[in-house]
């Protein structure tokens, strides 16, 4: 699997949803999506684009278990906070709504708690060019 390719891609998807519901919020009047529109935007387009920067830039091997924690963690992780979100924003009361989009919210924590880890322990490859 090619990580900065996929990375790069659902960010560009998360971008797209992320433009079009504040269009449309926009087109609407109405800022009530405003909280899921920023975080798709933040953590979809945003962080995710940032990683397959960072996997571009630096050489993390192909085999690390923890690059494949961090980039399938962020993708799942980031899925369901977002959706997560929106089902507990547009359907209040729901314990399934609410579960989750704290399972969701928790899975990107440790996704970016992998990342952290992954800076130390492949922190050979994560230097200056000269």
């Amino acid at each position: 699997m090619d990580r900065t390719r996929f990375l790069l891609r659902v960010a560009a998807i998360y971008a797209l949803i992320g433009i079009f519901m504040g269009s449309h919020m926009a087109g609407a009047g109405s800022l009530a999506l405003r909280p899921i529109h920023a975080h798709i935007l933040v953590v979809g387009w945003l962080s995710l684009f940032a990683f397959a920067a960072f996997y571009k830039l630096f050489v993390i091997p192909k085999t690390s278990k923890l690059a494949n924690i961090h980039v399938w963690g962020a993708f799942i992780g980031s899925i369901g906070l977002n959706l997560g979100m929106y089902l507990y924003y547009m359907y209040p009361g729901s314990t399934f709504n609410l579960i989750f989009y704290i399972v969701g919210g928790t899975i990107l924590m440790l996704s970016f708690v992998a990342f952290a880890l992954m800076t130390f322990v492949h922190g050979r490859a994560i230097k200056e060019a000269e």
